[in-house]
Parts: structure tokens; C-alpha cells; sequence
């Protein structure tokens, strides 16, 4: 984010995957090194679609639907302590409908095909430090008939001094895909984003661990100021509401 067991079991069932022969018996096979066994448990990503991060932007965006039961798994790159995030969004089927349930995500390596554990407890929801450079499989379940947005976001870190610091950004949201931001806040402290440019940009600003809002996605803020509750990173996005929208985003630690 010993338990092999579980996480083995969890990456069995994946749709349209398939792992490398892996030793039956208790014969030489079973004595195999663990390296070699890693590799006969990866996971086949061919014909897989992989999900590609647009220059300039932290986010992989598409849509996509589900029959009832239905999984459909996705390969994307990344690399050792990024932080990524991954959620996939339900819409109705219909118009007038209600959106069905939200479908849930799971995320395994491709290299050993264990399945990641994630600290967020909603399904839809999956966040985690990646543990090794190379590609990951996100797997998505639905339980009902569902049209959805699969969104993978890699938020850019952003490391600030001891001390009353800040650090600005400048650019165009080369889509409408948010720009995503990581810094570490300690509790006690009081986090800034002040976000100018375009007027179709806002902010939205959450816990990663807790996922507790602080500046909500809906409400489109331009300016968040307050005290941090709890010592752990938070993300700070740029929501552009057009393609091409300027922006300039301060944040900072007081």
C-alpha cells in the first residue's frame, strides 16, 4: 500500500487476464526462487486498453460502459512512490434515470499480479503510493448496467520549505481533465490555494487518506485558506471548465 495468499486470490478472477502458468504440486516447481515465481504470476496485458495521460495534464480520462457482472480491466505506466488515485464514476443509463451504483475499482501489479490494497473504504474509490516503476492493471466491476468516467490521476508532489512557504504554478489545461497537486500537511498548519486565471477554473481540494473535502468539486472555489485537522497529504486540483484554460495557482503552507 504474510499476504500472499489473500492478494493472490483477489487476482485470480480478473476479466479478460490471464496469469502465467504457476507451479501445482510440491515438486521441484515448488521449490522455484521467488523472482522466478513473480514472473510466472504476471499478469498478460495483451489486448488490454492502456490509458494515456494527455502532455501536460496529471489525469487519465475515459468514458466507457458495463453490463450487470461485468469487469473490464485497463494497463497504464507508472512509476516507483508516485501517488495515484483512481475513481470511477457512475452515470444514468437513460436520461431521467437515477445513476446505478457506483462501480468498484480494484488496482494490481502487473509485474506480480497482487492485488493493491487502498485505504479508502468507498469501492469506487482506489488511492495508494505505487511500490515499483512499471505497469498496473485497474479493474472495474459493475453491479448493474452502467455508463461511467474512469479517471486516473497522478498529482504532481509539491515539496515546500520548513516554515511560512508557497509555491506557484503557471499553464493551460490542455483538456478539461483535472491538474493535480500533492502536498503534505501538518495538523495545526493552515494550507492556501488561491487560483486565478480563466474564470472557468475552480478548485477542489480534499484529504488524500480521509478524503474529507476542504474546497468541494461543485462548488468551484477560487480561494481555500484553513487549518489543517489532520497530519496527511492533500490534493489540490485545477478543474478547468474548457480546454485550453489558463490558470496560475498558488499554494502554500503557513
Amino acid at each position: 500500500m504474510p499476504v500472499v495468499g489473500p492478494l493472490l486470490r483477489a487476482a485470480l478472477p480478473i476479466a479478460g487476464l490471464a496469469l502465467a502458468g504457476c507451479a501445482r504440486g510440491g515438486g521441484p516447481e515448488a521449490a522455484a526462487p521467488a523472482a522466478a515465481l513473480a514472473t510466472r504470476l504476471a499478469i498478460d496485458t495483451v489486448g488490454l486498453p492502456r490509458i494515456r495521460f494527455t502532455s501536460g495534464s496529471t489525469s487519465g480520462i475515459l468514458d466507457d460502459s458495463l453490463g450487470a457482472g461485468a469487469a473490464r480491466s485497463y494497463v497504464l505506466g507508472a512509476e516507483k512512490d508516485q501517488v495515484m488515485l483512481v475513481h470511477a464514476i457512475a452515470w444514468p443509463v437513460e436520461e431521467r434515470q437515477h445513476p446505478p451504483p457506483e462501480p468498484s475499482v480494484h488496482v494490481f501489479s502487473v509485474a506480480s499480479g497482487a492485488e493493491l490494497p487502498s485505504p479508502r473504504a468507498e469501492p469506487e474509490v482506489w488511492s495508494a503510493r505505487l511500490p515499483e516503476t512499471g505497469d498496473y492493471v485497474v479493474r472495474v466491476t459493475a453491479e448493474a448496467p452502467t455508463s461511467y468516467t474512469l479517471s486516473v490521476q497522478i498529482p504532481r508532489r509539491v515539496t515546500l520549505a520548513p516554515g511560512d512557504s508557497a509555491a506557484i504554478f503557471t499553464g493551460s489545461a490542455p483538456s478539461r481533465a483535472p491538474i493535480d497537486y500533492l502536498v503534505h500537511a501538518d495538523a495545526g498548519r493552515t494550507l492556501e490555494a488561491v487560483l486565478g486565471g480563466a474564470p472557468t477554473v475552480g478548485l477542489h481540494v480534499y484529504g488524500l487518506e480521509d478524503g474529507v473535502q476542504l474546497a468541494r468539486l461543485a462548488d468551484r472555489k477560487r480561494l481555500y485558506a484553513g487549518r489543517i485537522e489532520r497530519t496527511q497529504d492533500y490534493v489540490v486540483s485545477v478543474i478547468p471548465g474548457a480546454e485550453r484554460a489558463a490558470f496560475d495557482l498558488r499554494i502554500s503552507i503557513k
